[in-house]
């Protein structure tokens, strides 16, 4: 696709993203500043070869681990992509009409012809179709549509970011997909969506997939990919573990990257930041507390507060959320935890509310952009958002 026509319809390799929760939708700055994610690892070694064969799948891991399995199967990172057609957002927005947020005289008609998700944009008497193949985001609070352009034989495959974005929680749901609004969006940004390069695309796929090849994430070859966040995208190939519990050598079994209890704090904000943002990606001088992308991005926010810089070690993602399970709600469950560690001789407990309020005081929902909330992870006073 050398880029978007009138009455031409704009396919290439189309993949839809659906990950974990909102945030990474593609063209932001920190995302592109990033290098690339590390390879999947077993026993601290990079693996190589083919990686699919070292796969066993979440069904197997199930076998031993049926409580974690049943949490990740209602976690975002178990729904982060999807074929457009098979997603929920299909039927919903089968013959729905959306004004273009920026310029009321353009509409996007989306339908579903032939099992294929389409939009047509529409601009007085111009009409350009573009088939929308795979969605990008878990739903929670938006889903991205990404298309994969095929050049030259041999040549990284490029993409095509679409000019709206679904959001979950707003109405009309269909906005200008962050990084493309006025007055200044971000290069590659056209009328029609935004041309993505080869190394934007693979960050995302790297972060939305378990694999984008067989042999890893070096690479994209589309009919090699493996969705979502598996228990292998975090636990590295599961091949030689399974093997031995099965044939009763426990003993013998390797042990799990990254199990329970095992990795100190800067490992696993390290980790988890390959995907969810760490300091060390952020251009120089975003980190302000004036600049709300940081609300997104959980461990750079994390990694401010002074409860992680005075207690060395003592403060991360596990202290607080399980890992495989959908992010509770239940702030009185957080706020126990805030308790246990600022009580007691020589703590500094809150004057104002020692045993509760602390979520809604010093970790407030606040607008990341677009109208989207997530929880301020930088522990500090902050108003809430009204």
């Amino acid at each position: 696709m050398a880029g978007p026509a009138s009455k031409a319809s704009v396919r290439g390799d189309l993949l839809i993203f659906g990950g974990a929760a909102f945030l990474v939708i593609v063209g932001l700055g920190w995302w592109l500043s990033r290098g690339d994610r590390a390879p999947i690892t077993s026993k601290g070694r990079s693996i190589r070869g083919d990686l699919r064969s070292m796969l066993v799948g979440d069904k197997a891991c199930a076998e031993c681990h049926p409580g974690e399995a049943a949490l990740h199967a209602r976690s975002g990172h178990a729904r982060t992509f999807k074929l457009a057609e098979e997603s929920r957002l299909a039927s919903d927005l089968d013959g729905q009409s959306f004004p273009d947020p920026e310029l009321p005289e353009v509409t996007w008609d989306y339908a579903l012809r032939d099992g294929r998700l389409q939009v047509e944009r529409r601009e007085g008497e111009t009409t350009e179709t573009f088939t929308l193949e795979y969605a990008l985001g878990s739903g929670g609070h938006a889903t991205t549509f990404v298309s994969l352009v095929k050049g030259e034989e041999g040549a990284p495959l490029t993409g095509f970011e679409h000019h709206l974005t679904h959001f979950a929680h707003r109405d009309p749901p269909m906005g200008i997909t962050p990084g493309q609004d006025r007055p200044a969006p971000l290069p590659g940004t056209v009328a029609q969506g935004r041309h993505l390069r080869a190394a934007d695309v693979l960050v995302c796929f790297g972060c939305h997939t378990t694999l984008t090849s067989n042999e890893g994430k070096a690479r994209i070859v589309p009919d090699q990919v493996l969705p979502n966040i598996s228990c292998e995208s975090c636990h590295a190939p599961g091949r030689e573990h399974i093997d031995a519990i099965r044939s009763g050598a426990r003993k013998r079994a390797s042990a799990i990257d990254f199990g329970p209890g095992r990795e100190k704090a800067d490992t696993e904000l390290r980790f988890c930041g390959q995907c969810h943002r760490h300091p060390e990606m952020a251009p120089p001088g975003s980190i302000r507390p004036d600049n709300r992308e940081i609300t997104r991005f959980q461990p750079v926010g994390l990694m401010q507060a002074r409860c992680y810089k005075e207690a060395p070690g003592n403060l991360k993602c596990s202290k607080c959320h399980d890992p495989h399970a959908k992010a509770s709600e239940d702030t009185k469950s957080y706020e126990r935890i805030c308790v246990s560690c600022h009580s007691g001789a020589g703590k500094t407990s809150c004057q104002v509310s020692p045993r509760e309020a602390c979520v809604s005081c010093h970790m407030p929902k606040a607008d990341a952009g677009q109208g989207v909330l997530f929880t301020d992870h930088w522990i500090r006073r902050r108003k809430p958002i009204e």
